[in-house]
């Protein structure tokens, strides 16, 4: 079973390759001057730098509703478009058992009002061309300005009238379900999840995780509340760009959102995290990984506008920021070749802030990667820039920050900041000034406090074999090994069981879903599934009969987008009507895919197949089975406890496909997956869910032409 939806990726993989012809940039029309030649090295020293400019960062205006929306406008006449942000600024806050019910909340917003449902609301936004989403911290908006006050008047609506219905709800936990596993199956969101925990750690909001079981956890009621408790306007911000006058905005924002009742919302105040004493290696296990996800992250106390964020801004763009040119890059891809990229952020925040830097790397290389990092890091923090990097700098942020005033957006963020943060007027409009003015020295004093790499957390997602090499760099010397979800794991209950071989396992597959005898009975089947895609219903069928035919089909809104078949050694598929060429790698695949049962043939083919380790898998250890194959190694993931197929993980092409299997019904004497989770091939996750199944049953053999 592990194979049902090869031709979807088949389908999906073809669109994705079929990319536009680059096109060659234009020659220069004339030929260097003769002077221009002789003078060739004036590149080689950057420009000295002029005086810092004077900015006019546009007047902004605010002012305050008798509620206590504090409204934000930022005028700009030159296009008839105006764009509104309701931001409200929920404070930090545990949600504890219920954790990930905020987004979910946000995705309820614009499910239902009073007067519409979900569909008229879309057909409502696109009747006059609009634009309006939500999330767990309020919602945006944007259309022509011929339509500003119908658009004020509907977000308004989904604000403050918002309903939510059971029947969407549903639909959205479905949705933050497959999300949730999509994320658990993507190592770099993994390793993001695990520096949240480490970073903050599980105490404080922000290393708060949404796990399967939080999920569950949340009801409808739990999203009322949250919108109740924290939707107020006493802590919010409308900021409004485009097309307006300040007599406008008023009428705007008065009219649409002055009946919105103010409430006290407590706020908690937690305690600051703080960084290790000396360095931990925190890893998370992920068999078969072929690169390694490193982070190394700690938390700093850096507040937006404070004296330490625009030196500590300068001296990340110099470590790892910077593009090319930063530090990190150099040495990681440009010098040692361990990776494409690699980079750092330090970033501001009223709570608590962080440094962190990142990057991806071969697994042979992971340890050398860490140490260049941390000589980096060392680097850094204990000798000033040098004069050539300080000026370059301030170039680069001289030019950036005059295009970003092109704006109106940016601009309006910045408005937000200054209200938000309580920062002086002249902070942006003196933004440059303050660069020009910032010593090495001031650098120097910002990155011994905020990237020292004497007192950090590093954090890798990869393959176990990897990991010992990494205790080295723990003041401790001992690895923290965590799951997905941050959480110690025993390394010595995820190894490979002693107990248990390929054969073993294998047969406890066999009779987990019926038996030898039962599998035998069965000749043919042929089974129906259905997928939402994006809105649109999916509908693939499957037909198997003798381990030796195979036909599958795809289609969508009526027409067949993919056509497989497979017929004693022959094979055949088509995208769209067009027969795609032969060739020996989809002969194999379709061979592989004909076998009813291809778990079990895995018997005949022992010496390619191995115990690889214990992981887990939905919260439950599953035992791991790596499969060399014609079409690349894959790992298959078999429950513990009822040693059913739970997972299976398969390199297509330049992607990491991931399938979850869950659901098993009995039909024919065999149980068979109901359900069918994968991601990795496409930016979101597709569920299929089979509608009809039948066993041994009267097949159309022309579906197995290839002729």
């Amino acid at each position: 079973m592990q194979r049902l939806l090869m031709g979807l990726m088949v389908l999906f993989l073809a669109a994705a390759c079929s990319t536009p012809q680059a096109t060659k940039a234009p020659m220069a029309d004339k030929p260097m001057e003769a002077k221009e030649m002789m003078d060739g090295d004036f590149r080689a020293e950057a420009p000295a730098p002029g005086p810092a400019p004077v900015i006019k960062l546009g007047d902004f205006q605010d002012f305050k509703l008798d509620n206590g929306l504090q409204v934000v406008l930022v005028e700009n006449h030159k296009l008839p478009r105006v764009s509104y942000q309701l931001f409200v600024d929920v404070p930090p806050i545990m949600e504890g058992k219920y954790a990930g019910v905020s987004s979910m909340m946000g995705s309820m917003l614009r499910r239902a009002t009073s007067t519409k449902s979900k569909e008229e609301l879309d057909e409502a936004i696109d009747f006059i061309g609009a634009t309006l989403s939500t999330g767990g911290s309020g919602a945006y908006a944007a259309t022509i300005s011929k339509y500003k006050e119908t658009l004020m008047d509907m977000m308004a609506e989904v604000v403050l009238d918002a309903r939510f219905p059971e029947e969407e709800f549903a639909k959205v936990k479905s949705e933050a379900e497959a999300n949730l596993q999509s994320t658990l199956n993507n190592p770099g969101a993994i390793a993001a999840r695990v520096q949240s925990v480490v970073t903050y750690g599980k105490d404080h909001p922000y290393g708060e995780l949404q796990t399967a079981e939080t999920l569950k956890n949340i009801t409808l009621e739990e999203v009322k509340d949250f919108y109740d408790t924290y939707f107020v306007p006493n802590r919010s911000y409308l900021v409004m760009v485009g097309d307006l006058t300040r007599a406008e905005a008023e009428k705007l924002a008065k009219d649409a959102f002055s009946s919105w009742k103010a409430k006290d919302v407590m706020v908690k105040e937690f305690d600051m995290p703080k960084r290790p004493s000396g360095v931990t290696v925190n890893f998370v296990p992920r068999t078969g990984a072929v690169q390694s996800n490193i982070i190394i992250s700690h938390p700093v106390d850096v507040k937006p506008g404070s004296d330490e964020a625009i030196p500590g801004s300068m001296v990340n763009l110099i470590l790892g920021s910077g593009s090319f040119n930063s530090r990190l890059f150099q040495n990681l891809r440009e010098d040692k070749a361990y990776t494409y990229g690699a980079g750092s952020s330090l970033n501001t925040d009223e709570v608590v802030g962080s440094f962190s830097a990142s990057s991806d790397v071969r697994n042979e290389v992971t340890d050398s990667a860490v140490t260049q990092f941390m000589l980096e890091l060392a680097k850094i923090s204990s000798e000033p820039v040098t004069a050539k990097e300080l000026a370059s700098t301030k170039s680069l942020i001289t030019g950036s920050f005059g295009r970003a005033l092109e704006s109106p957006q940016r601009i309006a963020r910045y408005a937000l900041n200054t209200i938000r943060y309580g920062l002086d007027r002249d902070y942006y409009p003196t933004y440059l000034k303050k660069v020009e003015s910032t010593s090495a020295n001031d650098l120097l004093n910002v990155s011994r406090m905020a990237m020292s790499p004497t007192n950090t957390n590093i954090i890798v997602v990869g393959d176990k074999a990897v990991a010992e090499k990494l205790a080295k760099f723990a003041t401790s010397g001992k690895i923290n090994y965590l799951d997905v979800n941050g959480e110690p794991i025993n390394m010595e209950e995820m190894a490979a069981p002693t107990d248990l071989t390929a054969k073993s396992v294998i047969m406890g597959y066999v009779d987990a879903i019926g038996g030898a005898d039962a599998i035998a009975k069965v000749k043919n089947y042929a089974l129906t599934m259905e997928a939402d895609v994006q809105g649109q219903t999916l509908v693939q069928t499957m037909v198997k009969e003798n381990g030796t035919k195979f036909n599958s089909q795809t289609m969508m809104m009526g027409m067949v987008m993919a056509d497989q078949r497979y017929n004693g050694g022959k094979a055949k598929m088509m995208q769209q009507g067009q027969t795609m060429p032969d060739s020996p790698e989809l002969t194999a695949t379709m061979a592989e895919q004909a076998a009813l049962f291809p778990i079990v043939e895995l018997m005949n083919s022992l010496d390619k197949v191995s115990v690889t380790g214990t992981e887990m898998v939905d919260g439950k250890p599953a035992v791991v089975l790596t499969v060399e194959g014609e079409t690349g190694d894959s790992q298959h993931f078999f429950d513990k406890e009822s040693m059913l197929e739970v997972r299976m993980v398969k390199k297509q092409g330049p992607q990491t496909v991931t399938m979850n299997y869950g659901d098993y019904r009995e039909i024919g004497g065999v149980k068979m997956p109901y359900s069918m989770k994968m991601s990795g091939m496409l930016p979101f996750p597709i569920e299929m869910k089979v509608t009809k199944a039948k066993v041994n049953t009267e097949i159309d053999q022309s579906l197995f032409s290839v002729e």
